[in-house]
């Protein structure tokens, strides 16, 4: 790239080298299927490290073979290397029990196990309700962090108004 004020950084799957359309992708871990990615396009980077899928794309996370969650965005990026994923525009999360998350972005780190949602998080399950600027899941130590703006609404049986 051009040394330049002002340029535009490549995206890695701005050149593709492959290119494909209503495509899905299956990740396992020793046979255990952990996700499937689905959208209208697929773009493959040229070096084979970045999957990125556009057209309302979609994972679906599993936990021991069952569904847990369904999360959806403009665009997901998969680095093929290390298995980390970033979601962007819109994030929605979907949860089997009924869950919702919204955000303004999403990425999951492979490596530490974590998934950061960032820019006007909202999570909601029932009456429940929290808001955050950034929340931090650590998958490995089961661990919830809030910060920045963080607002937390839920109902108690028999409170009274």
């Amino acid at each position: 790239m051009l040394n330049r004020p002002n340029a535009i950084e490549q995206t890695p799957a701005q050149f593709p080298a492959i290119s494909l359309h209503q495509a899905s992708i299956f990740l396992r871990h020793h046979g255990q299927k952990q996700a499937e990615l689905h959208s209208e396009r697929v773009e493959v980077s040229r070096d084979l490290r970045y999957a990125t899928f556009t057209g309302n794309p979609t994972a679906v996370v599993f936990e021991a073979g069952r569904e847990v969650l369904r999360i959806r965005g403009s665009r997901i990026v998969l680095d093929r290397h290390t298995n980390d994923v970033t979601v962007h525009g819109s994030v929605e999360v979907i949860t089997v029990q009924g869950g919702r998350l919204s955000a303004g972005t999403a990425h999951w780190s492979n490596g530490a196990q974590q998934m950061v949602f960032q820019q006007a998080v909202m999570m909601a399950l029932g009456d429940q309700e929290l808001t955050a600027d950034q929340l931090t899941i650590d998958v490995g130590n089961q661990v919830l962090d809030l910060s920045g703006g963080v607002d937390i609404a839920f109902h108690m049986e028999g409170a009274k108004p």
